[in-house]
């Protein structure tokens, strides 16, 4: 099932679930409604509406997030307290224990309690879920640099020893970025010394398969102060 014909299953859903509430009030109901009456039938088509919300707001995507099940656990958590309390108002109003303007006060407490749960439970944990995979996006580009420059290491230490600057340059490098930790401001870097090692790791290839490379030791002195201006950012 697409989720247009998700959405308009439950749109045919929610239609036949309203129409049984009203054809409840046409066979239950009386031609002449009380206050208390008219606050019993709106607080049932509320509650009808607060159990329905799970279903259309389940289509909001909070991403690649574990509290995804936890906040759909609150959500359900905070309707059954909602319902429960909203009927239990109801019988307190039909048993003349609470007046018909309490009965109004506590309904509408009822609802901004429930609209905080709703908030918390769906767009709450959406901005968490945002800024958690932010801060996975920063930290697997450290991952990648660091995996990197290990690797680089291991192919520079097959290079003649007129390249012995270089290996010790490069293992440098490993060591700092070793140390490197995420900062908001440093992807843009991080691009450029990814891009940095790949052209040295090239570069080795070609000394290693025999060829001359007079740009190695250039590159690799680029790639250290590629490094060590990363090293100064800081969240």
């Amino acid at each position: 099932m697409t989720r247009n014909q998700s959405l308009v299953f439950k749109l045919i859903l929610f239609l036949f679930g309203a129409f049984i509430v009203y054809l409840a009030f046409r066979i239950f109901g009386r031609d002449y409604l009380s206050n208390i009456d008219k606050f019993m039938w709106v607080s049932i088509g509320l509650m009808y509406l607060v159990f329905f919300c799970p279903f259309f707001f389940s289509s909001i995507s909070i991403g690649r997030f574990s509290g995804k099940i936890p906040s759909l656990t609150m959500v359900w958590l905070g309707i059954f307290i909602y319902v429960f309390a909203s009927i239990g108002v109801i019988v307190l109003l039909k048993n003349d224990t609470v007046s018909f303007n309490t009965a109004l006060i506590l309904q509408a407490v009822l609802l901004f309690f429930f609209g905080l749960d709703i908030f918390f439970g769906y767009f709450a944990s959406s901005h968490v879920g945002k800024v958690a995979a932010e801060e996975a996006k920063k930290t697997g580009y450290i991952e990648a640099l660091k995996e990197r420059s290990n690797l680089l290491v291991i192919k520079a230490n097959q290079l003649t020893p007129e390249y012995g600057s270089v290996q010790i340059m490069l293992k440098q490098v490993k060591d700092d970025i070793r140390y490197l930790s995420p900062a908001n401001w440093g992807l843009d870097l991080e691009q450029k010394i990814l891009s940095s090692l790949a052209a040295i790791s090239e570069l080795c290839d070609t000394v290693v398969n025999g060829g001359n490379s007079p740009a190695l030791e250039e590159e690799t002195k680029k790639l250290q102060i590629l490094v060590k201006e990363r090293k100064l950012l800081r969240n």
